[in-house]
């Protein structure tokens, strides 16, 4: 750690000014030291960044420290999510105590517990809006994903806050050990496998206070939702998190696993005992396995951000070691000796619908810019004097909304306002992705459209015209100053530089606003609200099932609040 502890020194050295320094008393303790890493962490977790320092550094025009704001909170919220939490939800004195409990975010509701394979109410609905907790996992004893067997009666005795059951190989969709993935329907939807032939296994985790409101508005299934819109509430709004009040505002955890072997250093990852449903030439098959975290998305809806923050943390060996340090080392997701490897390729399926266990060759689109590298390494630094094993955990980066209030750029106005501000609330950066989660988004160089809100389904995206039509102006994005200053029209076809944003795409989830169920003559037939509809969450149009029993009655829409 001694090249960490050089670049902790040289930012340590940039001064503070005296106004912001003055201040540093009233802000909260992982504010401290602005703009470093206090290495005095604590469990604490704001509903949002610090309003009063966002303003004073914006005033300033100081934007640069306004992301190393919201950079420090991505830090603070990974550690609140991860310290030792115990069954009451009291946190432990120290981050290492991990015999006081297990982290917080296993006290929080799975999706599969919430969304469930039947459209059921879930157990979670019956607590009352004062419900704070998740203790049990009654879900468990139905299948956690479409077409996969429930897990067997011993699995589902064992400690849930101490166990992962996982199913899902995708992060994109549902696809499963018994899915095809032409079942699917949805492009960029694969399994990732590491360099030892294993899938990575993907779960979300749902705070408190976004189960309490899809709870009061009957949004766990179809016809739920279709109520919802037809009591005249065409948008989710859920609660918004306020620097004032703690763990407030909804927010939303996407985990990435992979199976633990012999050839694994077990010391460099957080692991747990995981129940897995395998693919297997005979159908699914549970697992007994260990899995060690490789990223962790954190997505929190606050006031600040009503688009949300986007957080999205991944293991430092992932793609790269230092093999003259850990000359037994190798990244999980890439291979050093093949570095003619074609990168981030979607996995193919054999006749049978089989994924042969052949690794993926994973490459990072966007490298991590260089000041997230110089806080990263002094977080690090400072989990690592504890002995934390989360020191060897880092920031990719944190998306987030510049200007709340800018409506989306339509995608006939042209670049680069169609991609850049797709989702509106002009975020930065620009794209944000996690390697373990969108690795098949990031393929660099690709048609304007395909990261743009509302093209038309006979714009052919995937393959354009030889001659552009209409003509793309200039057909290759290599400048702003292409077109004398002006913006780029209508850019459908343009080549520019892409991979995925967390706001750009979850901009585009909505809801269902109406469901004609199969019949033996029709397959089934459903509509979905527009962009921005959904509140930023895909949950209710991808984990939704159809309601098992008699369609509820319209729901009453429960206000938003600010504060959560």
């Amino acid at each position: 750690m001694a090249a960490a502890g050089a670049i902790v020194a040289a930012i340590g050295a940039v001064a503070l000014p005296a106004a912001l320094a003055r201040q540093t008393q009233t802000l909260p303790a992982y504010l401290q030291s602005f703009p470093d890493f206090n290495p005095a962490i604590t469990a604490q977790m704001p509903g949002d960044v610090d309003p009063g320092l966002k303003a004073k550094l914006e005033q300033a025009q100081q934007f640069p420290r306004v992301q190393r704001e919201f950079d420090l909170y991505s830090w603070q919220m990974f550690l609140a999510l991860n310290w030792p939490t115990n069954d009451a939800g009291q946190a432990a004195k120290t981050f290492t105590d991990t015999s006081f409990g297990s982290p917080h975010w296993t006290l929080w509701q799975s999706s599969p517990e919430i969304f469930q394979t039947d459209g059921a109410t879930p157990s979670a609905c019956g607590q009352g809006a004062t419900r704070k907790l998740a203790t049990t996992r009654t879900a468990l004893a139905k299948p956690i994903s479409k077409g996969l067997p429930a897990f067997s009666a011993a699995a589902v005795k064992t400690d849930h806050r101490k166990t992962r059951f996982l199913g899902v190989i995708s992060a994109v969709g549902e696809l499963n050990a018994s899915t095809q993935l032409s079942e699917i329907g949805q492009a960029f939807t694969g399994p990732l496998i590491d360099q030892n032939g294993e899938f990575v296994f993907y779960e979300i985790l749902i705070d408190p206070n976004e189960v309490n409101y899809i709870c009061a508005n009957s949004l766990y299934n179809i016809n739920g939702q279709v109520a919802f819109s037809q009591n005249g509430t065409q948008s989710v709004s859920m609660p918004w998190g306020d620097a004032s009040q703690d763990w407030s505002g909804v927010f939303e955890l996407k985990l990435a696993w992979r199976i633990m072997t012999k050839k694994d250093d077990l010391s460099r990852y957080y692991t747990m005992p995981a129940v897995v449903m395998d693919q297997t030439p005979k159908g699914p098959k549970e697992r007994s396995v260990t899995v060690g975290l490789v990223g962790m998305h954190i997505a929190h809806k606050t006031t600040s951000s009503p688009q949300w923050i986007w957080s999205t943390f991944e293991h430092v060996d992932n793609l790269d070691v230092d093999d003259v340090a850990n000359p037994n080392l190798k990244p999980s997701f890439y291979d050093p000796n093949c570095q003619i490897c074609t990168v981030n390729q979607l996995p193919q399926q054999d006749s049978n619908g089989i994924y042969p266990r052949i690794p993926v060759q994973a490459w990072r689109a966007a490298p991590i810019p260089s000041d997230k590298q110089a806080l990263n390494a002094q977080a690090r630094a400072a989990l690592a004097s504890l002995g934390s094993v989360f020191q060897y955990y880092q920031l990719i980066d944190t998306q987030w909304p510049t200007s709340p209030g800018t409506p989306p750029t339509p995608y006939t106005t042209g670049l680069p306002g169609s991609v850049a501000n797709k989702p509106g609330g002009q975020p930065t950066p620009t794209f944000l992705t996690n390697i373990t989660m969108e690795t098949y988004f990031q393929g660099g160089a690709e048609e304007a459209c395909n990261a743009q809100e509302g093209v038309p389904n006979s714009v052919n995206c995937l393959n354009p015209p030889s001659t552009p039509n209409p003509a793309a102006s200039p057909q290759i994005w290599t400048s702003p100053m292409n077109n004398s200053g002006t913006a780029g029209l209508p850019g459908l076809h343009t080549q520019i530089f892409g991979t995925e944003s967390c706001m750009g795409c979850h901009s585009s989830a909505g809801i269902y606003s109406s469901y004609t169920p199969a019949t033996p003559t029709a397959p089934a037939s459903s509509t979905k609200s527009g962009q921005l509809t959904g509140d930023f969450s895909w949950l209710f149009s991808q984990k939704a099932a159809w309601y098992a029993g008699t369609t509820p009655k319209a729901a009453t829409p429960a206000k938003p609040k600010k504060k959560g």
